[in-house]
């Protein structure tokens, strides 16, 4: 579209920008450690490796034992590109629209841009969480099933700060309902950036978010078993489901026979606890066995030694939750466990058009708006756009859903 253009005014991009952060709940709580890699002076391109920090066995006795120095890296991919636009002519501004073009035409844009976003990132959470508590079907109605999750994070040696639980209505009003008192009272709730905050219990800060995501548990029948001895890594070929019954999709979640969580640094089996896997492809059966691609990797041994030993040949899979069953979900972590970043876009402005870019530096959101009017066709065209991606940093170790 040819024409002139008219620079799009700064208190439109502000504004525009206020509404998304105060709608956004995910990003004031999620990490930004690697904001920096992606606005530094030498590009990156769009993926970045984290580094997980080093671990050690470490040796007893007196003869030198040296160990090789082995890095993990989690690689974190700019991959979203959310968009919102719209156009109106001269004729449809005079005689038809609003006269507050901010807050009748922009500000829902805005709304529903920051909804995305939270969605978004809440869905990337759902469909990577390895560890769960409570009963799929059945949201909690007592304290004992957040203590569940207080606990789940303290085996997993997650650090005790900045933990946040993010749930729903449903999950409120069951706690409610029964009559718990389940905060202790505060005053922080004042500060703007703890907009959507609700309390806290159990070292755990907790957040209302009406975007949590529900799931569907996977359809399947038969009394899965693991097919095979000394499996390890991102997959287990198991057997003896009913034949054609079994359907899994990501997110899903399993636990194996003989296969138990440790303590992260003394390695020593927690008894009773088995470890938990999240489903990472969706997988069909028709005959019977299927192979079941999970998240973490089993590591039996070795400096990243995750897991008490390779899940029981012939030992039980179980699935979390009954066949087909829909679940509510809320999320119990340590901030750090995820961790995302947003690119600041180009300002065209720089290739002779006019636009704006603004960021928020509490929350990270960078908002690029440009209008343009063409004054051959009179029309007025308005785009917003933010560019970010997500990555699980710590999500084995530091959140959990809590099913309900």
């Amino acid at each position: 579209m040819a024409g002139n253009y008219e620079a799009v005014r700064r208190e439109v991009t502000a504004e525009f920008l206020r509404i998304l952060s105060n709608n956004c709940v995910m990003p004031r709580l999620l990490k930004r450690d690697y904001q920096k890699y992606f606005e530094g002076p030498v590009k990156i391109g769009s993926s970045l490796d984290i580094k997980r920090p080093i671990r050690a066995v470490g040796a007893d006795g007196q003869a030198f034992q040296p160990e090789g120095l082995v890095r993990v890296t989690v690689p974190m991919t700019i991959s979203y590109w959310n968009q919102e636009s719209f156009v109106y002519n001269d004729t449809e501004e005079a005689m038809f629209l609003n006269d507050d073009i901010k807050e009748n035409y922009i500000k829902p844009h805005a709304i529903n841009l920051a909804n995305k976003v939270d969605r978004y990132m809440l869905q990337y959470m759902q469909a990577t969480t390895p560890n769960f508590v409570g009963t799929p079907g059945a949201v909690p109605t007592v304290l004992d099933t957040y203590n569940s999750a207080q606990t789940k994070l303290n085996q997993l040696l997650a650090p005790d700060q900045d933990r946040a639980i993010v749930w729903n209505s449903s999950y409120q009003q069951q706690v409610i309902k029964a009559g718990q008192t389940l905060f202790n009272p505060t005053d922080v709730i004042k500060n703007q950036y703890l907009a959507g905050k609700v309390g806290r219990y159990a070292d755990f800060d907790f957040y209302r978010d009406e975007q949590v995501p529900s799931f569907t548990i996977g359809s399947y029948a038969g009394s899965g078993t693991v097919s095979g001895a000394n499996q390890a890594g991102t997959s287990v070929t198991t057997a003896s489901w009913t034949s054609g019954q079994l359907s899994l999709t990501v997110g899903d979640r399993v636990t194996f026979a003989g296969c138990y969580e440790i303590n992260g640094q003394s390695r020593l089996t927690l008894p009773g606890v088995l470890k938990q896997f999240v489903i990472t492809a969706n997988v069909t059966d028709t005959t019977g066995s299927a192979t079941l691609s999970i998240f973490p990797a089993i590591i039996p041994s070795g400096p990243y030694q995750n897991c008490s030993g390779s899940p029981t040949n012939g030992g039980a899979v179980t699935i979390a939750g009954n066949s087909a069953v829909l679940a509510q979900t809320a999320f119990a972590f340590q901030q750090g466990a995820y961790t995302w970043a947003a690119i600041r876009l180009q300002n065209p402005a720089e290739l002779g058009a006019k636009s704006y870019v603004m960021t928020d530096e509490d929350t990270g959101l960078s908002i690029r708006c440009v209008q343009q009017w063409d004054n051959r066709l009179g029309e007025v065209t308005t785009r917003m756009d933010f560019v970010w991606g997500i990555a699980q940093t710590y999500a084995d170790y530091e959140s959990v859903v809590i099913y309900g």
